[in-house]
Formats: C-alpha cells, structure tokens, sequence
C-alpha cells in the first residue's frame, strides 16, 4: 500500500510540473505559451504570444544568454548631410537593454557612446546625439549633430544575444493588438535538457518559456498524447527504482 501511494503522489507531482511547464515566464510585458512544451531536436513548436507590441517584428531565440561583441563594424550613410549612419551586428536577436555602442573617431579624438534604452532607442554621450538598435535585426543607427562625412570611424558594439536564433525565415510579425504565432524548428543537436525559448519584438518587449528537448519523444505525435507519454515514462521509472527487491526462497 505504502509504494502504491508513492507512485500515485509521483504522478501527481509530475502532472503538476508539466502543467507549470506550459505557462510562460514574462520577462516584460509579453506572454508566450509553447505547444507542445516537451519537443524532440528537429521538430516544431509553436510559439503563440499576447501582449507584445502592435504591429511589431518579432525574433525568436532558443538557449542560454551569450556575450557578444562586434570591432571596426562596416557602416554606411542614411540619406545625406552626413549626420545619419548605420551597420549591423553579426548576431541577433538582442536582449533589449543590454546594447551598447562606442563610435571613435581615433586622431580626431572623438569618441561617443550610446547606450540602449530598452525600447528601441539609444541616447548618445554628447548632447544631440541619438541613435536606435532592432532587437530583432540587429541593425543599429546613430545620429550626431555634426557632420562627420570623409572622418574615419571605429565603430564596436558589446551586447546581449542567445545560444540559437530560431526566428522563422518568412519573419514573424504581431497583429494590432499585439498576438502573435509562429512555428520554429528545434535543432538538431541540442542535447536533452530544458531551454528558455525567448521572444522579443521591436520595442523591447520580452517573454520566455520553457521547453523540454527530448529525443525520445516520437515525431509527429498530439500534444495531450506527448505529454501523457512523458507522464507514463516517469511514473513507471519512479515504480521501477522503488519496488522492492524479490526474494527468492529455497525450499
């Protein structure tokens, strides 16, 4: 009776944890929900998400937060006059508020620095000097006063990024209230584990949740059949370690 009741309170502890893993972690004003929430590498999810910004683009990332940087980035003018320029960082999407931007100008002695405001924008070190970031692009532009036309800039930037970009090729926008979904492929070669699957839109808005990576979880399978077999399997794995031995008796 004792072990019976072990594994009825197992399966209603594991009932409880993959419930908690289909609701999200906000990490701003968005909410993302996975469905399924326990994938094998190479196959989809889908990603839904509410109260993002309207009619906004909207990257998707997969993994752990990563350090990244860039040095002596290309750029190029916008428009004229000399004011506006713009480039790209090598990796993206961007964790909102965590960009920054240094513009040096070497001999001349100018350097500026831009820090990200978390919505999208920058503000400049010397007065009129602004700038934005695309979270989800990683397309960056910077604005002074002065013109800066035939001078010779280093551009470098240090920011925030995720171990896997998982955005759609055919790119993900939100509707005019703010919804959006999507479907993304794990890869292939993560390891079974849990991932935080991040989106985030334009303006900064940011949502995470968990999802299960699991290669045991037949392709193709419905969502509800998925996660009872995931139940099933730790049910009987708890059972199998707790029974007791048999004892054989010689007559």
């Amino acid at each position: 009776m004792r072990e019976k009741k072990k594994v009825f309170v197992t399966a209603i502890l594991t009932f409880s944890l993959v419930s908690l893993a289909l609701v999200s972690i906000a990490a701003a004003a968005g909410s993302i929900t996975l469905t399924p929430a326990a994938q094998a590498p190479g196959v989809s999810v889908t990603v839904s998400g509410t109260a993002f910004g309207a009619t906004k683009a909207v990257g998707i990332t997969l993994g752990a937060e990563v350090a990244g940087s860039n040095t002596n980035m290309a750029y190029s003018e916008v428009g004229s006059g000399g004011l506006t320029w713009t480039g790209r960082l090598s990796n993206y999407p961007i964790k909102p508020g965590s960009f920054t931007f240094y513009s040096d100008t070497g001999t001349s002695g100018m350097v500026s620095i831009y820090n990200d405001n978390g919505d999208g924008t920058t503000s400049g070190s010397f007065e009129g000097a602004v700038g934005t970031i695309n979270y989800v692009t990683g397309v960056w532009t910077r604005t002074t006063t002065v013109d800066v036309t035939g001078i010779a800039a280093n551009y470098s930037a240090s920011y925030t990024r995720y171990a896997y970009n998982v955005t759609p090729a055919a790119a993900v926008n939100t509707t005019a209230t703010g919804t959006f979904s999507a479907s993304i492929t794990v890869p292939a070669a993560l390891a079974n584990a849990n991932y935080n699957v991040t989106a985030i839109d334009t303006s900064g808005n940011r949502a995470s949740a968990i999802l299960t990576v699991n290669s045991a979880i037949p392709e193709g399978l419905p969502v509800g059949l998925t996660i009872l077999l995931s139940t099933v399997a730790l049910i009987a794995g708890s059972y199998h370690f707790r029974k007791r031995p048999t004892i054989k008796t010689v007559a």
